[in-house]
């Protein structure tokens, strides 16, 4: 019953032309519209994580085994011709348009999309489709949430999950030493060091520090790739938890601000209006 209730809901992501439309988790058969020439808009993931299935794509026959990868990129119409009875996949669509402004005008500039699949099409078994899984579910999870501190939220993640896609053709591509992949992924090891660290280092230079680089040269590979400067991400990432403990948890504002590191509960009060646009009593009170 679930699994029908997944695909019941990815089929009316896709009617509805969503931005987003993912499974959420495994589901044991294709969307109708997959066997009827589907139309991929920007991104196209499907995890095929037991049995096979088979596609043609731009007029080429592709086969699908349990552990691989489809890549579907910007532009391309595929179809699924075979599956087998045991099939169960993984399905995330997505466009980039959703997360464009978040992107940085040089990410955009170096054909963003064009780094993040070059071919129309891959079939491979990348090592990471358990985390591909993850990600759909964390995706499908908060789509039905109209706050808009999560909505943002769910940006933030697909654009996680786009330098992941980055990340993982990095590693396969014949020209991994070129500048942008190299921007990419020393910004991937720095979303990384702040998720671990951003209660206790709030400055530039601690992460300048741990990656190796100068504070000035890592505040500009930062701003060109995001348009943030680092200090600014740092205080995403505490106020994403501060969001996280004031609307799930009954911990005082106090004792919130201890678990950040603020000196008194004022000064992350002050904070947290700054980044939210109103107090953490006031947020509390309206329920996010």
């Amino acid at each position: 019953m679930q699994n029908d209730n997944n695909i019941t809901l990815l089929e009316q992501q896709m009617a509805n032309n969503e931005d987003i439309c993912c499974s959420c988790g495994n589901i044991t058969s294709f969307p109708q519209a997959f066997f009827d020439r589907f139309h991929v808009t920007d991104v196209g993931i499907i995890v095929c994580t037991s049995g096979s299935f088979s596609f043609t794509c731009e007029g080429v026959e592709y086969q699908v085994a349990t552990g691989e990868t489809a890549f579907l990129s910007h532009g391309v119409s595929f179809t699924v011709t075979r599956h087998s009875t045991d099939c169960s996949v993984v399905i995330i669509l997505y466009r980039v348009d959703s997360i464009r402004d978040i992107l940085g005008n040089t990410v955009v500039g170096m054909k963003f999309m064009e780094f993040v699949n070059p071919k129309p099409c891959r079939v491979m078994h990348t090592g990471h489709e358990d985390e591909l899984t993850y990600y759909s579910q964390l995706l499908a999870a908060g789509n039905g949430d109209a706050n808009v501190f999560a909505l943002n939220e769910r940006r933030l993640l697909l654009l996680s999950l786009t330098y992941r896609l980055c990340s993982i053709f990095r590693a396969l591509s014949t020209d991994g030493d070129n500048e942008p992949s190299r921007k990419l992924e020393t910004y991937m090891r720095l979303m990384q060091l702040i998720d671990s660290h951003y209660a206790e280092e709030r400055g530039v230079r601690y992460y300048a520090d741990r990656l190796c680089l100068s504070p000035k040269y890592l505040t500009m590979l930062v701003k060109s790739v995001s348009g943030n400067t680092v200090q600014q991400l740092v205080f995403k990432a505490i106020t994403k938890k501060a969001v996280s403990l004031i609307t799930t948890t009954d911990k005082s504002i106090k004792e919130i601000a201890d678990i950040l590191n603020f000196p008194n509960a004022s000064a992350f009060g002050t904070f947290f209006k700054k980044q939210v646009g109103m107090s953490p009593i006031n947020y509390r009170q309206k329920g996010g």
